[in-house]
């Protein structure tokens, strides 16, 4: 990695912390609110906040850990823990959800009379501190640096991987924060619809559809993290048509025990055995399946073990 690339990832992980401090902030002053007022609309405000902390702490765990090492121990690093977070989060905001949307149906009978001053106050402080975070996220976050001499090609390319898995992260948070501000402007209008007409219905009408909002956002994510637990084909790539690429390089036969899974977001890896015929090819051939692995497939973490015959029954799989 480059001095300078060196510089925009700890400049990342300094926005992002700031990012972070500030929408733990708004997330502790909503829970407060939420307590005093009992208003449902901040709660599922309080719900988007909490899905933004997700996703900026799993963006920070992202361009932290990316870097660091394997060990003995875990020979994939600490990558899955960024999945079983998201798990974790996602299964607390599905809770949260269907626990507003059974509070704010029974209000609808009967809605009770909420103080609506400080909902608005609460709601105006993170619309403010969510342009704040915003404006730090969209501050040159996309700039790009080219070096001009690359000593090493592979290193290079991993650097620039690992540059545009920041960046993506970087454009990722910015939209929760964008959508947790649209959040926050409608617990506003929730709140002064309350103050100056007295229809208490606004709060739980606002809150169901955040909620609403919500649960889409939160079963894409669960359904994702529990795909990559379960070590599933990653969606973005056809197992039959990885199967077809290699079975079509020149002195290939047969392949079996294809397996394809993803490590982490971003992160793809691949094993096989292949058949051929001329063994003294076999450098040659794992170098070209390696090849359009990597530039048809994007997958860089691959075992393949060559071998010269197998049983038929295996030549389907």
């Amino acid at each position: 990695m480059t001095s300078t690339q060196g510089e925009l990832s700890l400049q990342r992980v300094r926005r992002l912390k700031i990012v972070l401090l500030l929408t733990s902030s708004y997330f502790g002053l909503s829970i407060i609110a939420v307590l005093t007022t009992g208003s449902l609309a901040l709660l599922s405000e309080a719900g988007h906040v909490l899905a933004d902390i997700g996703g900026i702490a799993l963006a920070l765990f992202a361009v932290i850990y990316t870097r660091k090492p394997a060990t003995p121990q875990r020979t994939y690093g600490f990558y899955r823990m960024e999945i079983l977070a998201s798990f974790v989060n996602s299964l607390i905001l599905a809770l949260l959800s269907i626990y507003i949307l059974y509070e704010a149906f029974g209000r609808i009978f009967e809605p009770p009379q909420i103080e609506s001053f400080p909902i608005i106050i609460v709601a105006a402080i993170g619309l403010v501190l969510n342009f704040i975070g915003m404006l730090l996220l969209n501050n040159n976050s996309g700039h790009h640096h080219h070096p001009h001499i690359h000593n090493n090609h592979n290193d290079d390319n991993t650097d620039r991987q690992n540059e545009q898995e920041e960046i993506l992260n970087f454009k990722a948070v910015y939209l929760e924060i964008l959508s947790d501000t649209i959040g926050a402007a409608g617990v506003i209008a929730a709140g002064i619809i309350m103050l100056t007409t007295k229809f208490y219905l606004a709060d739980p009408i606002i809150s169901i559809v955040l909620a609403l909002f919500m649960i889409p956002r939160t079963w894409s994510i669960m359904k994702k993290a529990i795909h990559i637990l379960m070590e599933g084909s990653p969606s973005n790539i056809p197992h039959e048509r990885v199967k077809e690429a290699i079975l079509g390089i020149k002195g290939v036969t047969g392949i079996f025990e294809l397996h394809i899974w993803t490590i982490t977001s971003g992160m793809n890896s691949l094993s096989a055995h292949v058949v051929i015929i001329d063994t003294s090819k076999a450098q040659a051939i794992l170098q070209e399946i390696n090849a359009i692995l990597e530039k048809e497939f994007k997958i860089t973490h691959s075992t393949i073990q060559i071998e010269t015959y197998h049983q038929e029954e295996f030549g389907k799989f």
